[in-house]
């Protein structure tokens, strides 16, 4: 049976009639072609989601849809935000999209001492649109929230909320041992021994030549924990949405050590060398 097409409401509440935007509502008469009776599915961006069936067109062009039976979430046990240097190029559109496609509940586009991309009104209206089109895409009843961008200084010091925070740094030096923010699964109970997932957890992501060695040294200030991700030297896309999925589904083995400032100092990154021209496209 094919999957029911899609559509964004972020007003839907407990209506029983929901009203489609333009932007949706064009797609559903237009582009896809659906008519009187169609059932479809509906989604918030906020976790909830259920089927729907065309009931009307109204004058000014919008659909009416009767809100049917809900949709079982397939949403993350966690809150993962993801603080992403903003790469050049548009490569940070397909950033948004993969994460909002994987799980993320939200993404920062960072501005690094490394970081060559920049952030503008419009630019930030597309990565947007691109979360919103990898949530559809994926079947999640949520959605990745793209936030404003903010330079890397001024979010970590936002971060402090975090249950866990993590920052992808390779390991140069012997760091200290975990604390109970690093055992697996979550911060240590008050009350005994037993993990506790966490509620909201966050990762920063650096660019190409990865964070100054300053920037390291001011996230392990902050309680920061390495997040390995391999001898494998990635591109920024591939680097979040590897973050994204371990994060996500295997906690455990993101499990770091915290980031020691005085070793962070002197850490060299190693920059991701030219790629060759392939046919069909190039470097970001």
């Amino acid at each position: 049976m094919a999957r029911a097409h899609r559509f964004f409401a972020p007003a839907a509440g407990e209506e029983t009639e929901v009203r489609l935007d333009e932007g949706e509502s064009h797609r559903f008469l237009r582009v896809l072609r659906l008519g009187s009776g169609a059932e479809v599915e509906v989604f918030d961006g906020a976790g909830h989601a259920f089927a729907a069936r065309l009931a009307a067109v109204d004058a000014d062009g919008r659909c009416r849809l009767e809100r049917g039976a809900p949709v079982a979430a397939r949403e993350a046990a966690v809150r993962l935000t993801l603080a992403v240097a903003i790469p050049k190029g548009d490569a940070f559109t397909d950033i948004c999209r993969q994460l909002s496609e994987i799980g993320a509940a939200a993404v920062v586009p960072l501005v690094t001492g490394r970081s060559e991309g920049a952030a503008a009104p419009a630019r930030l209206r597309r990565w947007r649109a691109a979360a919103l089109a990898g949530a559809r895409q994926s079947g999640r009843a949520g959605m990745a929230e793209v936030l404003p961008a903010a330079r890397f200084g001024d979010w970590l010091l936002e971060a402090g909320h975090f249950s866990r925070r993590w920052i992808a740094a390779p390991a140069r030096d012997e760091a200290p041992a975990p604390s109970s923010a690093a055992i697996p699964g979550g911060a240590t109970d008050p009350a005994g021994d037993s993990p506790v997932p966490p509620e909201a957890v966050a990762a920063a992501i650096g660019p190409e030549g990865g964070f100054t060695p300053d920037e390291v040294a001011a996230a392990g200030r902050r309680g920061f924990e390495r997040l390995d991700l391999g001898e494998r030297i990635l591109r920024a896309p591939t680097a979040a949405a590897v973050a994204a999925w371990r994060l996500l589904n295997r906690p455990d083995e993101a499990a770091g050590r915290r980031v020691s400032p005085a070793a962070a100092t002197g850490a060299s990154l190693r920059r991701c060398p030219p790629e060759p021209s392939v046919s069909g496209g190039g470097r970001e």
